[in-house]
């Protein structure tokens, strides 16, 4: 009975970085979209505006698209840096299989 069992792992399941690059590219790039409405509404639309125009208007003076764009920012880089990680993964991935398919690989069992 082993006490220590070596664990091989997937180089195909590496954290799930792509799936949250996509994740933190789409809110990223949906939250810039929102800022962009905002500041749009806000020179188009003028402070005597009446109704939904009015509401648009206060939104865009207040401090909610300054926050959108900060997360935006945060969430585009990290993003980037996930995106970064998941290609060093793959290229470790490939590094890994070359080294278990050599001739040179001999496997050496711990009793």
């Amino acid at each position: 009975m082993k006490m220590f069992e070596k664990k091989y792992h997937s180089s195909h399941h590496d954290f799930k970085t792509g799936i949250l690059c996509k994740l933190s590219f789409f809110f990223g790039f949906l939250f810039l979209f929102i800022f962009l409405f905002f500041m749009i509404t806000s020179v188009l639309v003028s402070s005597e505006s009446t109704g939904f125009l009015k509401q648009l208007f206060d939104i865009s003076q207040s401090t909610v698209p300054g926050s959108l764009i900060s997360l935006s920012l945060i969430l585009i880089f990290a993003g980037i840096v996930l995106y970064l990680f998941g290609k060093q993964l793959a290229k470790l991935a490939k590094i890994s299989d070359e080294i278990e398919n050599s001739e040179e690989y001999i496997e050496k069992d711990i009793d």
